[in-house]
């Protein structure tokens, strides 16, 4: 499986406690897009059955948040434009199948300790 990183994006929460992920725009529209995460560092935005998005480096004060979110809404923009949004399902899973070192990413502890 191919993954692309999403190296810049932002977790927002609104009054209601609905959780905003805002990423960058892409070309296609999504087709039954769903995100999949395990409660830790990373997440991966499946946002079509060919493009698998990898949300790197989730901070841990969201992820109780959204270890109990049963949906999200993704919100796509081009610089401060937005281009689409959408509901998105989250989907719990016991443990995210993808061997993180090969992809490149690190725990968000280890990025802390390097940071130091």
């Amino acid at each position: 499986m191919n993954y692309e990183v999403e190296k810049q994006y932002t977790i927002a929460e609104d009054a209601s406690g609905i959780l905003y992920f805002f990423i960058k725009a892409k070309k296609n529209d999504p087709l039954n897009p769903q995100i999949i995460y395990d409660g830790f560092e990373h997440a991966v935005f499946m946002r079509s059955p060919e493009e698998k998005i990898i949300l790197d480096y989730i901070n841990p004060q969201v992820r109780d948040k959204l270890r109990k979110a049963k949906e999200v809404i993704v919100v796509e923009s081009i610089l401060e434009n937005i281009k689409d949004s959408y509901y998105t399902s989250l989907n719990m899973v016991e443990k995210i199948p993808v061997d993180w070192s090969k992809i490149g990413l690190k725990t968000w502890e280890e990025i802390a300790l390097q940071q130091q």
